[in-house]
Protein backbone atom coordinates (compact mmCIF):
# COMPACT_ATOMS: atom_id res chain seq x y z
CA UNK A 1 0.00 0.00 0.00
CA UNK A 2 2.87 2.45 0.69
CA UNK A 3 4.50 1.77 -2.21
CA UNK A 4 1.04 2.43 -4.30
CA UNK A 5 1.15 5.39 -2.68
CA UNK A 6 4.70 6.57 -3.52
CA UNK A 7 3.92 5.67 -6.86
CA UNK A 8 0.49 7.77 -6.87
CA UNK A 9 2.41 10.92 -5.60
CA UNK A 10 5.33 10.82 -7.84
CA UNK A 11 3.37 10.80 -10.86
CA UNK A 12 0.63 13.16 -9.34
CA UNK A 13 4.14 15.36 -8.88
CA UNK A 14 5.01 14.61 -12.34
CA UNK A 15 1.68 15.85 -13.91
CA UNK A 16 1.16 18.93 -11.76
CA UNK A 17 5.30 19.55 -12.99
CA UNK A 18 4.15 19.14 -16.75
CA UNK A 19 1.37 21.57 -16.28
CA UNK A 20 2.84 24.43 -14.35
CA UNK A 21 5.56 24.25 -17.27
CA UNK A 22 2.84 24.50 -20.27
CA UNK A 23 0.63 27.00 -18.99
CA UNK A 24 1.99 29.32 -16.55
CA UNK A 25 1.85 32.48 -17.69
CA UNK A 26 4.07 34.90 -18.61
CA UNK A 27 4.00 38.74 -18.85
CA UNK A 28 6.33 39.16 -21.52
CA UNK A 29 9.09 37.37 -23.76
CA UNK A 30 12.68 39.14 -23.45
CA UNK A 31 13.78 38.74 -27.15
CA UNK A 32 16.89 39.95 -25.88
CA UNK A 33 18.05 37.66 -23.28
CA UNK A 34 20.26 34.60 -24.40
CA UNK A 35 18.46 32.96 -22.24
CA UNK A 36 15.22 32.52 -24.42
CA UNK A 37 16.66 31.03 -27.47
CA UNK A 38 18.17 27.93 -25.18
CA UNK A 39 15.34 25.58 -26.04
CA UNK A 40 15.75 26.25 -29.53
CA UNK A 41 18.83 24.29 -29.99
CA UNK A 42 16.78 21.68 -27.36
CA UNK A 43 14.44 21.31 -29.81
CA UNK A 44 16.51 21.16 -32.86
CA UNK A 45 18.49 18.70 -30.79
CA UNK A 46 15.93 16.76 -29.87
CA UNK A 47 14.08 16.19 -33.24
CA UNK A 48 18.00 15.08 -34.92
CA UNK A 49 17.96 12.65 -32.07
CA UNK A 50 14.88 11.05 -32.57
CA UNK A 51 15.77 10.67 -35.96
CA UNK A 52 19.04 9.00 -35.64
CA UNK A 53 17.47 6.76 -32.77
CA UNK A 54 14.70 5.69 -35.97
CA UNK A 55 17.47 4.92 -37.84
CA UNK A 56 19.94 3.20 -35.70
CA UNK A 57 17.05 0.89 -34.30
CA UNK A 58 16.65 -0.57 -37.67
CA UNK A 59 20.82 -0.90 -38.37
CA UNK A 60 21.35 -2.50 -34.93
CA UNK A 61 18.61 -5.16 -35.26
CA UNK A 62 18.67 -8.11 -37.28
CA UNK A 63 15.93 -7.51 -40.35
CA UNK A 64 14.27 -10.53 -39.43
CA UNK A 65 13.42 -9.32 -35.92
CA UNK A 66 12.65 -5.18 -36.73
CA UNK A 67 9.30 -3.68 -35.68
CA UNK A 68 7.80 -1.22 -36.37
CA UNK A 69 6.46 -0.42 -32.69
CA UNK A 70 9.55 -1.01 -31.54
CA UNK A 71 10.94 1.48 -33.70
CA UNK A 72 8.21 3.96 -32.79
CA UNK A 73 8.51 3.62 -29.02
CA UNK A 74 12.38 3.98 -28.77
CA UNK A 75 12.15 7.19 -30.94
CA UNK A 76 9.25 8.35 -29.14
CA UNK A 77 10.93 7.78 -25.88
CA UNK A 78 13.88 9.59 -26.98
CA UNK A 79 12.25 12.88 -27.58
CA UNK A 80 9.91 12.90 -24.70
CA UNK A 81 13.50 12.50 -22.54
CA UNK A 82 14.95 15.77 -24.26
CA UNK A 83 11.79 17.95 -24.03
CA UNK A 84 10.56 16.72 -20.89
CA UNK A 85 11.57 20.20 -19.21
CA UNK A 86 12.77 23.72 -21.26
CA UNK A 87 16.45 24.21 -20.46
CA UNK A 88 17.01 27.47 -18.71
CA UNK A 89 19.50 29.94 -17.98
CA UNK A 90 18.65 32.93 -15.06
CA UNK A 91 15.19 33.82 -15.12
CA UNK A 92 14.67 35.04 -18.47
CA UNK A 93 10.99 36.61 -19.27
CA UNK A 94 8.56 34.13 -21.87
CA UNK A 95 10.81 30.83 -22.09
CA UNK A 96 7.32 28.61 -20.70
CA UNK A 97 5.35 30.39 -23.35
CA UNK A 98 7.87 29.85 -26.21
CA UNK A 99 8.20 25.99 -25.05
CA UNK A 100 5.09 25.41 -25.06
CA UNK A 101 5.29 26.53 -28.77
CA UNK A 102 8.57 24.26 -29.61
CA UNK A 103 7.49 21.43 -27.47
CA UNK A 104 5.39 19.70 -30.33
CA UNK A 105 7.88 20.04 -33.33
CA UNK A 106 9.54 16.47 -32.32
CA UNK A 107 5.84 14.94 -31.77
CA UNK A 108 5.35 16.20 -35.37
CA UNK A 109 7.88 14.81 -36.82
CA UNK A 110 7.56 11.55 -35.36
CA UNK A 111 3.90 11.70 -36.57
CA UNK A 112 4.80 12.29 -39.88
CA UNK A 113 7.26 9.13 -39.44
CA UNK A 114 4.35 7.27 -38.45
CA UNK A 115 2.10 8.52 -41.55
CA UNK A 116 5.12 7.25 -43.78
CA UNK A 117 5.20 4.38 -42.44
CA UNK A 118 1.67 3.77 -42.95
CA UNK A 119 1.35 4.12 -46.56
CA UNK A 120 3.63 0.81 -46.86
CA UNK A 121 1.37 -1.06 -45.19
CA UNK A 122 -1.60 -2.27 -47.61
CA UNK A 123 0.12 -3.18 -50.86
CA UNK A 124 -0.89 -5.50 -53.24
CA UNK A 125 1.28 -7.80 -55.65
CA UNK A 126 -0.47 -6.17 -59.22
CA UNK A 127 1.30 -2.59 -57.65
CA UNK A 128 3.93 -1.56 -60.55
CA UNK A 129 5.39 1.62 -61.20
CA UNK A 130 3.48 2.45 -63.97
CA UNK A 131 0.32 1.68 -61.84
CA UNK A 132 0.72 4.34 -59.41
CA UNK A 133 2.94 7.22 -61.81
CA UNK A 134 -0.23 9.67 -61.41
CA UNK A 135 -0.22 9.14 -57.55
CA UNK A 136 3.46 10.00 -57.70
CA UNK A 137 2.64 12.93 -59.75
CA UNK A 138 0.11 14.27 -57.66
CA UNK A 139 2.07 13.61 -54.02
CA UNK A 140 4.79 16.09 -55.56
CA UNK A 141 2.48 18.78 -57.12
CA UNK A 142 0.68 18.86 -53.98
CA UNK A 143 4.42 18.86 -52.22
CA UNK A 144 5.36 22.38 -54.17
CA UNK A 145 1.99 23.84 -53.52
CA UNK A 146 2.60 22.83 -49.83
CA UNK A 147 6.53 24.87 -50.37
CA UNK A 148 4.63 27.59 -51.83
CA UNK A 149 2.52 28.00 -48.75
CA UNK A 150 5.33 27.74 -46.66
CA UNK A 151 7.22 31.09 -48.41
CA UNK A 152 3.42 32.94 -48.16
CA UNK A 153 3.99 32.46 -44.39
CA UNK A 154 7.52 33.16 -44.20
CA UNK A 155 7.02 36.69 -46.50
CA UNK A 156 4.75 37.61 -43.85
CA UNK A 157 5.24 35.58 -40.60
CA UNK A 158 3.10 37.53 -38.12
CA UNK A 159 0.30 37.86 -40.58
CA UNK A 160 -3.00 36.78 -39.25
CA UNK A 161 -4.03 35.33 -42.43
CA UNK A 162 -5.17 32.18 -42.90
CA UNK A 163 -4.61 31.82 -46.32
CA UNK A 164 -1.27 29.91 -46.08
CA UNK A 165 -2.29 27.75 -43.57
CA UNK A 166 -5.62 26.51 -45.97
CA UNK A 167 -3.70 26.29 -48.66
CA UNK A 168 -1.43 23.53 -46.96
CA UNK A 169 -4.27 22.14 -45.17
CA UNK A 170 -5.73 21.17 -48.08
CA UNK A 171 -2.67 19.98 -50.02
CA UNK A 172 -2.12 17.16 -46.91
CA UNK A 173 -5.89 16.78 -47.62
CA UNK A 174 -5.12 15.63 -50.97
CA UNK A 175 -1.92 13.14 -50.13
CA UNK A 176 -4.12 11.83 -47.53
CA UNK A 177 -6.60 10.72 -49.92
CA UNK A 178 -4.60 9.99 -53.05
CA UNK A 179 -1.42 9.09 -51.04
CA UNK A 180 1.99 7.76 -53.36
CA UNK A 181 1.95 4.00 -54.37
CA UNK A 182 3.52 1.24 -51.36
CA UNK A 183 6.38 -0.10 -51.47
CA UNK A 184 7.06 -3.85 -50.35
CA UNK A 185 9.72 -3.62 -46.91
CA UNK A 186 9.69 0.21 -46.88
CA UNK A 187 9.13 2.98 -44.46
CA UNK A 188 11.54 4.49 -42.04
CA UNK A 189 10.42 2.25 -38.94
CA UNK A 190 10.96 -0.75 -40.57
CA UNK A 191 13.69 -0.67 -43.19
CA UNK A 192 17.24 -0.16 -42.45
CA UNK A 193 18.14 3.10 -44.99
CA UNK A 194 21.23 3.33 -46.61
CA UNK A 195 23.90 5.91 -45.61
CA UNK A 196 22.66 8.24 -48.03
CA UNK A 197 19.13 7.31 -47.28
CA UNK A 198 20.09 7.99 -43.85
CA UNK A 199 22.28 11.18 -44.30
CA UNK A 200 19.25 12.35 -45.92
CA UNK A 201 16.33 11.85 -43.16
CA UNK A 202 19.38 14.13 -41.18
CA UNK A 203 19.52 16.44 -42.95
CA UNK A 204 15.43 16.46 -43.23
CA UNK A 205 15.23 16.52 -39.89
CA UNK A 206 17.60 19.19 -39.04
CA UNK A 207 16.11 21.82 -41.75
CA UNK A 208 12.43 21.08 -40.13
CA UNK A 209 13.18 21.41 -36.85
CA UNK A 210 15.26 25.06 -37.92
CA UNK A 211 12.27 26.13 -40.23
CA UNK A 212 9.99 25.11 -37.46
CA UNK A 213 11.83 26.95 -34.52
CA UNK A 214 12.43 30.02 -36.53
CA UNK A 215 8.73 30.45 -37.79
CA UNK A 216 7.78 30.21 -33.56
CA UNK A 217 10.07 32.97 -32.68
CA UNK A 218 8.94 35.28 -35.48
CA UNK A 219 5.50 35.14 -34.78
CA UNK A 220 5.62 33.99 -30.86
CA UNK A 221 2.03 33.36 -28.97
CA UNK A 222 0.85 36.94 -27.40
CA UNK A 223 0.04 34.73 -24.28
CA UNK A 224 0.94 31.60 -22.95
CA UNK A 225 -2.74 30.45 -23.06
CA UNK A 226 -3.93 26.90 -24.52
CA UNK A 227 -5.52 28.74 -28.02
CA UNK A 228 -2.74 31.14 -29.05
CA UNK A 229 -0.33 28.78 -28.32
CA UNK A 230 -2.39 26.40 -31.04
CA UNK A 231 -2.34 29.20 -33.84
CA UNK A 232 1.44 29.60 -33.61
CA UNK A 233 1.99 25.62 -33.61
CA UNK A 234 -0.58 25.04 -36.69
CA UNK A 235 0.85 28.02 -38.55
CA UNK A 236 4.56 26.70 -38.13
CA UNK A 237 3.96 23.13 -38.57
CA UNK A 238 2.13 23.67 -41.86
CA UNK A 239 4.82 26.31 -43.47
CA UNK A 240 7.48 24.01 -42.92
CA UNK A 241 5.89 20.76 -43.21
CA UNK A 242 7.13 19.90 -46.63
CA UNK A 243 10.47 19.92 -46.14
CA UNK A 244 10.03 16.23 -44.55
CA UNK A 245 8.42 15.14 -48.26
CA UNK A 246 9.66 17.23 -51.03
CA UNK A 247 11.90 15.86 -52.99
CA UNK A 248 16.19 15.85 -52.01
CA UNK A 249 17.03 18.41 -54.38
CA UNK A 250 14.91 20.75 -53.01
CA UNK A 251 15.57 20.98 -49.47
CA UNK A 252 18.11 23.96 -49.43
CA UNK A 253 14.98 25.98 -50.55
CA UNK A 254 14.97 25.84 -46.87
CA UNK A 255 18.07 27.30 -46.09
CA UNK A 256 16.02 30.45 -48.19
CA UNK A 257 12.85 30.11 -46.59
CA UNK A 258 14.56 30.67 -42.86
CA UNK A 259 16.80 33.66 -44.75
CA UNK A 260 13.38 35.16 -45.68
CA UNK A 261 11.17 34.79 -42.24
CA UNK A 262 14.32 36.64 -40.76
CA UNK A 263 14.59 39.12 -43.20
CA UNK A 264 10.74 39.76 -42.64
CA UNK A 265 10.69 39.64 -38.94
CA UNK A 266 13.78 42.61 -38.42
CA UNK A 267 12.44 44.23 -41.12
CA UNK A 268 9.45 46.15 -39.54
CA UNK A 269 8.78 46.11 -35.87
CA UNK A 270 5.31 45.34 -36.18
CA UNK A 271 3.43 43.50 -39.19
CA UNK A 272 0.23 42.45 -37.63
CA UNK A 273 -2.94 43.65 -39.94
CA UNK A 274 -4.39 46.76 -39.02
CA UNK A 275 -7.97 46.49 -37.80
CA UNK A 276 -10.14 49.69 -38.72
CA UNK A 277 -11.58 51.63 -35.93
CA UNK A 278 -15.00 52.30 -36.81
CA UNK A 279 -16.10 55.48 -34.73
CA UNK A 280 -19.53 56.83 -33.98
CA UNK A 281 -20.60 59.30 -36.69
CA UNK A 282 -21.99 61.90 -33.87
CA UNK A 283 -18.82 61.60 -31.80
CA UNK A 284 -16.92 62.38 -35.30
CA UNK A 285 -19.22 65.40 -35.79
CA UNK A 286 -18.94 66.45 -32.12
CA UNK A 287 -14.95 66.00 -32.89
CA UNK A 288 -14.79 68.28 -35.77
CA UNK A 289 -16.88 70.81 -34.59
CA UNK A 290 -14.95 71.01 -31.79
CA UNK A 291 -11.83 71.44 -33.28
CA UNK A 292 -13.52 73.95 -35.63
CA UNK A 293 -14.36 76.08 -32.56
CA UNK A 294 -10.91 75.81 -31.60
CA UNK A 295 -9.59 76.84 -34.60
CA UNK A 296 -11.69 79.62 -35.41
CA UNK A 297 -11.47 81.36 -31.98
CA UNK A 298 -7.66 81.20 -31.93
CA UNK A 299 -8.14 82.90 -35.47
CA UNK A 300 -9.47 86.24 -33.95
CA UNK A 301 -8.05 85.88 -30.38
CA UNK A 302 -6.94 83.87 -27.35
CA UNK A 303 -7.84 80.45 -26.44
CA UNK A 304 -9.09 82.08 -22.75
CA UNK A 305 -12.06 83.66 -25.16
CA UNK A 306 -13.30 80.22 -26.24
CA UNK A 307 -13.18 78.37 -22.34
CA UNK A 308 -15.15 81.18 -21.19
CA UNK A 309 -17.72 81.09 -23.74
CA UNK A 310 -18.52 77.31 -23.36
CA UNK A 311 -18.12 77.36 -19.36
CA UNK A 312 -20.96 79.79 -19.52
CA UNK A 313 -23.20 77.84 -22.27
CA UNK A 314 -22.79 74.74 -20.00
CA UNK A 315 -23.55 76.43 -17.00
CA UNK A 316 -26.53 78.20 -18.30
CA UNK A 317 -27.75 74.81 -19.72
CA UNK A 318 -28.54 73.70 -16.34
CA UNK A 319 -31.80 73.95 -15.38
CA UNK A 320 -32.84 72.86 -11.36
CA UNK A 321 -36.18 73.24 -9.56
CA UNK A 322 -36.22 76.60 -7.36
CA UNK A 323 -38.07 75.22 -4.52
CA UNK A 324 -34.89 74.62 -2.28
CA UNK A 325 -33.21 78.08 -1.77
CA UNK A 326 -29.95 76.70 -0.69
CA UNK A 327 -29.27 75.28 -4.47
CA UNK A 328 -30.58 78.39 -5.77
CA UNK A 329 -27.93 80.25 -4.27
CA UNK A 330 -25.44 77.96 -4.59
CA UNK A 331 -25.97 77.98 -8.47
CA UNK A 332 -25.82 81.35 -8.31
CA UNK A 333 -22.32 81.55 -7.10
CA UNK A 334 -21.35 78.92 -9.30
CA UNK A 335 -22.77 81.08 -12.43
CA UNK A 336 -20.82 84.10 -11.19
CA UNK A 337 -17.61 82.28 -11.50
CA UNK A 338 -15.49 82.50 -14.17
CA UNK A 339 -12.00 80.69 -14.97
CA UNK A 340 -9.23 83.41 -15.92
CA UNK A 341 -7.22 81.15 -17.91
CA UNK A 342 -7.42 77.93 -20.12
CA UNK A 343 -5.16 76.25 -17.29
CA UNK A 344 -7.02 77.54 -14.19
CA UNK A 345 -9.74 75.22 -11.66
CA UNK A 346 -12.89 74.81 -12.97
CA UNK A 347 -15.51 73.82 -10.69
CA UNK A 348 -18.73 71.28 -11.33
CA UNK A 349 -21.82 71.44 -10.22
CA UNK A 350 -23.31 67.68 -8.94
CA UNK A 351 -26.50 67.68 -7.56
CA UNK A 352 -28.35 64.16 -6.30
CA UNK A 353 -31.29 63.10 -8.44
CA UNK A 354 -33.78 64.09 -5.29
CA UNK A 355 -33.47 67.34 -3.95
CA UNK A 356 -33.86 66.94 0.01
CA UNK A 357 -34.37 70.15 2.35
CA UNK A 358 -30.30 70.00 2.83
CA UNK A 359 -29.03 68.84 -0.49
CA UNK A 360 -26.39 71.32 -1.35
CA UNK A 361 -24.27 70.72 -4.43
CA UNK A 362 -21.30 69.42 -4.69
CA UNK A 363 -17.86 70.71 -5.92
CA UNK A 364 -14.77 68.97 -7.24
CA UNK A 365 -11.60 70.05 -8.87
CA UNK A 366 -11.44 68.90 -12.10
Amino acid sequence: MIRRNNQGMRLESFARDFSSQSFEEDKSIDFDAAGLYVPAAQTIFATVFSSCVSIFSCWLIPVGAISAVRTLALTALSGILVMRKPIKIGQTRGVNTIFSALRPCCVLYVFCLVLEQLIHTCISTESTYEHGFWRRMLYHANMLIMMVAGFLRAKKPRSESDLAFLIAAGSVFLIAVLPPPALALSGPLCSPPTLWNAGERILRSFLFSCVYVVLVYSAAPISNNLPDTLICIARSATASAWVLGAVSYMLPLAIIQITLIVFSSFRSTTQYNAVPAQLNGDIECLVEDDANKVSQTSSHGTLQEHYMLNSTQEHQSLSLPSDDPDVTNALAIFKGSRPSAPNSLNFKLTVPPTYGSGAIGEFRAQ
